[in-house]
């Protein structure tokens, strides 16, 4: 009987020892996920600051993209402007051209009626007789104390005077004309060159647009839903900015006869962005700050170039003078509107707001500027900076 129940103790002691260590390696591993080996806590922990490089360098690859778009939009501009400039050079000459030729037709008429009345007169000093005796009898015509015959001979002389002057203006005409020529044949090469060099650079912005991941289908879609009875309504109304529209200028000369442009101290990037965003906030369209952001950086880099542009247009947001004549606002309530103060001229916002913002970017940028490649471009930069902000909840601009 004592043999039985050392037995029993001793199977319920393995059973025991058999229990507490499965339930110790359970524990174990149960645990592992959670804590784990020295090795694998220092490859975890270095997985972190991994993540975060990849991160960083994603954010520096975004920020070269909106460099790089700037930089390319900044030469299209200024291609642009070239490619305005020959062409408003060939249209001048043309004009020029066509004037000249009228003046021809006239002086040619003048010309031959002149000459006309020098032949009659030249007819009637020689008493009707070959006019090749005229210079043989001048002489003594004008020793014959004979008035009417000094009369005639004045006549001729007047006549004369008038053919070789008229002759003379038809001369220089034509050369004028053969000159103008030669600059219009310039010019429209000019115009050709300057015209390729545009597409290129709106090529390039294509391309910059597409490594940032944008849809350039799409993108085009959207720029051609602009039907063109709009864009006919947007080109009548004053850009806020853009080469080649405007008269330097008569826009340069606004300036403190009409409105205020006086410099002011430089401001941060943290600043601007909250101006941007309360501007935003102010017009109704508070998530899309964004835009107003990529319009301060292609326009001035946020301040860095406040013009005045070959246009005229000044300040952060490179509004032309007339343009902010009408649509000027005094942002900081100090009694002045300044066209060059961040603190006015990022609250202008309101003229995007009256060009469609926000239901439409597309037709409020291009009121803005009438161009398809500037509304492009800022709404490229604008997704950069969506991006970069890993904001979901507007966009994407593209």
């Amino acid at each position: 009987m004592a043999g039985g129940r050392l037995r029993i103790w001793a199977v319920l002691g393995v059973l025991t020892l058999a229990f507490t260590y499965a339930g110790a390696a359970g524990a174990q591993s149960q645990a592992r996920p959670q804590f784990a080996t020295e090795g694998e806590s220092h490859a975890g922990s270095a997985r972190i600051p991994a993540l975060e490089a990849r991160v960083g360098e994603q954010d520096a690859a975004l920020r070269d993209r909106i460099e790089e778009i700037t930089a390319v939009g900044d030469g299209l501009e200024r291609a642009k402007a070239r490619a305005e400039g020959a062409r408003d050079r060939v249209g001048e000459l043309g004009r020029q051209s066509r004037q000249l030729r009228e003046q021809i037709a006239e002086q040619e008429a003048l010309f031959r009626e002149s000459q006309e009345r020098y032949r009659e007169r030249a007819r009637a000093a020689y008493k009707g007789e070959s006019l090749e005796g005229l210079a043989a009898l001048l002489d003594g015509w004008l020793g014959s104390g004979d008035p009417g015959v000094a009369r005639v001979l004045l006549e001729s002389r007047q006549s004369m005077a008038e053919y070789e002057e008229n002759g003379q203006a038809l001369r220089n005409t034509r050369r004028q004309i053969s000159q103008k020529k030669i600059g219009y044949k310039r010019a429209v090469a000019e115009q050709r060159a300057a015209s390729a060099e545009l597409h290129r650079r709106e090529q390039s912005l294509d391309e910059s647009i597409h490594r940032l991941g944008g849809s350039k289908a799409q993108t085009e879609a959207r720029l051609r839903g602009l039907e063109a009875s709009e864009r006919a309504r947007v080109l009548r109304s004053t850009a806020a900015t853009g080469a080649g529209e405007a008269d330097r200028g008569h826009e340069l000369g606004l300036v403190n006869d009409h409105i205020v442009a006086k410099d002011v101290d430089s401001i941060s990037r943290k600043r601007y962005t909250e101006l941007y965003k309360a501007s935003a906030r102010k017009y109704g369209f508070g998530p899309d700050w964004y835009i107003l952001a990529a319009v301060g950086m292609v326009e001035s880099n946020h301040g860095e170039n406040m013009g005045p542009s070959s246009a005229g247009a000044m300040g952060p947001m490179q509004f032309l003078p007339s343009t902010w004549e009408a649509s000027g606002v005094d942002g900081n309530g100090d009694g002045v509107a300044n066209i060059m103060d961040p603190e006015d001229a990022i609250p202008a916002a309101g003229y995007l707001r009256d060009g469609g913002a926000p239901q439409d970017w597309y037709r409020a940028l291009y009121s803005y500027n009438h161009a398809d490649w500037y509304v492009k471009k800022v709404l490229a930069v604008a997704e950069g900076y969506r991006r970069l902000a890993k904001d979901g909840k507007v966009g994407p601009y593209l």
